[in-house]
Formats: structure tokens, C-alpha cells, sequence
């Protein structure tokens, strides 16, 4: 079970401004009487509505394509400086911010990144990719109690996200002891994926072996 595929982190480039789209998938209906926790890891209820996404200006729009060309091509001051520029005239973008993170992991900035993705959460409380990493980020930090509060808040909004049912797999598994979610976390994003994982199957079988189910 101890594999390197379990540091999973979403390492998730937006490549829109406001925000990054969902991994996708059906989520499943959750029944009366569940609670928060367990209804998310099933699927929860409907999602939460976005919020509404704010007007770009095409010079940003401009600069941040630019941007993540840079990063893409491994470029990570000029990125950063331009990601700077947009995050500067429009804060209320939650994209930037999020690239603007991964130019900062990409550097072994850790605490600027959790700054910069803090402020992708306040932009758009539903981008999934800053949520997910802010989680990796916290878990890593040893505050599981927050990894799991943004995970489950991503699913709020994108009850699909699979990033997150895997991360809340690990934190479960590895962390807290809690199998029996864990279990059902791996079990929802094997459901989410187009085909499912070799190594996350395996995770499955050997957790239902432990718990019994």
C-alpha cells in the first residue's frame, strides 16, 4: 500500500482564467439521513451552484495565456512575473492564482503556494483544483483536519471532482485510520474514472479484505 503513487498531488495547471474544469463523471445520489462526510464520499447531494464568474479583460486574458506557455515550457520566473501582473489587476480571478501556486511549488516555494492558492478559494470558493491542492498541501503539513475540510468542500460544488475522492482515499487510509471511508473514496473515483486504475484497484481489494466489506 505504501507507494508513490500515494503522495498523489492534483498538480493541477488551470488553463482558464476563473477557474478549472472537472474531471468528470456521475456523481451518486446520497439518501436521507447520511451525514456531510458520507454523503460526499458517495456522491452527495446536488452540487452547490458555482459563483458567478467575473468579466476578464483581454489583456489579461492575453498575459495569462502567455504565462502558461511559459510555465509550460519551464519558463518559471518569466511565468511568475506575468501571473504576478494578473493576479495584481484582477484578484477576483481564481485561475491565476491557481498557476501562480504551481510556479511556487514548481520552485519549492511551499508557503507561497498555499498563499496563492488561499487566495484562489476566496476568488471562487468552487475551483476544485486550488481546493485539492490546498489539501495535498495541508496534509503534507500534518493538518488533516483542514486537507479533509477542502475536500469535501470541492465536492460541494463538483460532486464529480475525482482529484478529491482519491486525496480523501489516501488522507483516510494512510492518515486517519478511518478504512471504512477510505474505502469508500476509492471506490467513488474508480466509479468517476473513464477506466479504472490498476493501482488504486488494488488499494480497493486489499482495504476490503481489512474492513471486512
Amino acid at each position: 500500500m505504501w507507494l508513490m503513487w500515494k503522495a498523489f498531488t492534483s498538480a493541477a495547471l488551470c488553463l482558464t482564467l476563473v477557474g478549472c474544469a472537472s474531471t468528470g463523471g456521475a456523481p451518486q445520489p446520497a439518501t436521507a439521513g447520511e451525514d456531510p462526510a458520507a454523503a460526499a464520499v458517495d456522491g452527495g447531494p446536488a452540487a452547490r451552484p458555482m459563483p458567478p464568474m467575473p468579466e476578464v479583460s483581454g489583456h489579461n486574458a492575453d498575459v495569462f495565456a502567455r504565462a502558461t506557455e511559459l510555465f509550460l515550457d519551464g519558463r518559471l520566473v518569466e511565468a511568475e512575473a506575468l501571473l504576478l501582473e494578473v493576479t495584481a489587476d484582477q484578484p477576483e480571478l481564481a485561475g491565476p492564482w491557481v498557476n501562480l501556486a504551481q510556479v511556487y511549488l514548481a520552485q519549492e516555494r511551499p508557503d507561497e503556494a498555499l498563499g496563492a492558492l488561499e487566495q484562489a478559494v476566496l476568488a471562487n470558493p468552487g475551483n476544485c483544483a486550488a481546493r485539492t491542492e490546498l489539501g495535498v498541501l495541508l496534509r503534507k503539513r500534518g493538518d488533516f483536519q483542514g486537507a479533509e475540510a477542502h475536500y469535501l468542500a470541492c465536492l460541494e460544488y463538483q460532486p464529480d471532482y475525482q482529484a478529491a475522492y482519491l486525496n480523501l482515499g489516501i488522507l483516510y487510509d494512510l492518515y486517519l485510520g478511518r478504512l471504512g471511508d477510505a474505502l469508500a473514496a476509492y471506490r467513488q473515483y474508480q466509479h468517476l474514472a473513464a477506466e479504472p486504475d490498476s493501482q488504486v484497484n488494488g488499494w480497493v481489494v486489499d482495504l476490503e479484505r481489512r474492513v471486512g466489506s
